[in-house]
C-alpha cells in the first residue's frame, strides 16, 4: 500500500521549496499554514490537529531537515521498477503536495502490479482526514488478492 506517495524521482524541486519546506515545522504557526492551506482538504477534526502538531513538534532537527535536505532529492526509480508484488496506491482527490496525476504519471508506469485508487474530497493527509474510506479500500483490495 502507497498511502499519497511522494514520486519516486524529483519533481519541480527548487531551493525554494527546499527552504519551505525545511521551515515548515519550525513552530506552531507554521504547521498550521502547512495544514490547512496545503496538507488537507477540509478540516480535521480536533484530535487529528492535535496529533498532527504533536507529531511535527516531537521531530528532531536532524529528522526535519532529513526530508528537504536529502530524502526529496533521492531518486528511487530503479528501485520502485523492481517490484513485482501487487501494490494499491491511494491519492487524495484534493492532494495539494502529490496529486493524483503525480503517481498516475511517474510511479504507476514503473510499477506493472500498481493500481491507482483516487480517494475523493480528501488531501496529503488523507488517512486522518477519511480513516474508514482508506480502511474499505486496503480491505477491498486485500479481499481481491
Amino acid at each position: 500500500m502507497l498511502v499519497a506517495p511522494a514520486p519516486p524521482a524529483p519533481i519541480g524541486v527548487t531551493r525554494e521549496l527546499q527552504e519551505a519546506l525545511a521551515h515548515a515545522y519550525d513552530n506552531d504557526e507554521t504547521i498550521d499554514q502547512s495544514v490547512d492551506p496545503v496538507l488537507t482538504n477540509g478540516e480535521l477534526s480536533a484530535e487529528a490537529r492535535r496529533q498532527v502538531h504533536e507529531d511535527s513538534s516531537r521531530a528532531g532537527e536532524t529528522a526535519r531537515m532529513a526530508w528537504p535536505r536529502r530524502a526529496l532529492l533521492e531518486d528511487f526509480t530503479d528501485r520502485a521498477g523492481a517490484i513485482n508484488v501487487p501494490v494499491l496506491v491511494l491519492a487524495g482527490s484534493g492532494d495539494k503536495v502529490d496529486p493524483p496525476q503525480i503517481p498516475r504519471e511517474h510511479l504507476l508506469p514503473l510499477i506493472a502490479t500498481a493500481t491507482l485508487t483516487e480517494l475523493g474530497g480528501t488531501g496529503h493527509l488523507s488517512p486522518l482526514e477519511v480513516p474508514d474510506q482508506i480502511a474499505s479500500d486496503i480491505s477491498a483490495f486485500v479481499t481481491r488478492l
